[in-house]
């Protein structure tokens, strides 16, 4: 496993990746990313899907109550990078390194989603107001999940980010 720091400003912030899939071309769209959340009001976003640049970039605006993350399956995409923003809000997020899914007749093109087996590890992350995570394409994963047992509201914005 491997950390990494990326200089984002005057800011330093820890990646977590597996050094056998770690691509840093993944990486650099967090500039892309980055800038377009710095550059709205991310509590007027509408939602649903907005902003679409093709199959490069869309944003997708999310509001729900946290449920118990065992109620979720992992997924896995193939074509894009999940970019998850909490604008407000506290959530459990479960994601796996280092699993190479097989893509089969259970890949849904125009969604890019295969829900896959939980995995036997997975690290838990808890993200919180302002907090983001970039998942990797491949990289099981599964989210809206209670914190301590607690339900709650939460934003969210995810950025679909094309190879």
């Amino acid at each position: 496993m491997n950390n990494m720091l990326l200089d984002v400003g005057a800011s330093k912030l820890m990646l977590y990746a597996n050094l056998e899939e770690f691509n840093k071309n993944d990486y650099l769209k967090l500039d892309k990313a980055r800038n377009f959340l710095k550059n709205v009001d991310v509590n007027k976003i509408p939602l649903g899907k907005s902003n679409i640049e093709g199959d490069d970039f869309y944003c997708q605006t999310l509001e729900y109550m946290t449920e118990d993350i065992e109620q979720f399956q992992f997924e896995v995409h193939k074509k894009r990078l999940d970019f998850h923003y909490i604008v407000d809000g506290q959530e459990e997020i479960d994601v796996a390194t280092g699993i190479t899914p097989n893509f089969n007749d259970n890949y849904n093109l125009e969604r890019d989603i295969m829900y896959v087996k939980k995995p036997l590890h997975y690290n838990k992350i808890i993200l919180n107001k302002g907090d983001f995570l970039l998942i990797g394409m491949h990289e099981p994963h599964r989210t809206n999940g209670m914190v301590n047992g607690t339900a709650n509201k939460v934003r969210k914005i995810v950025l679909k980010l094309g190879q």
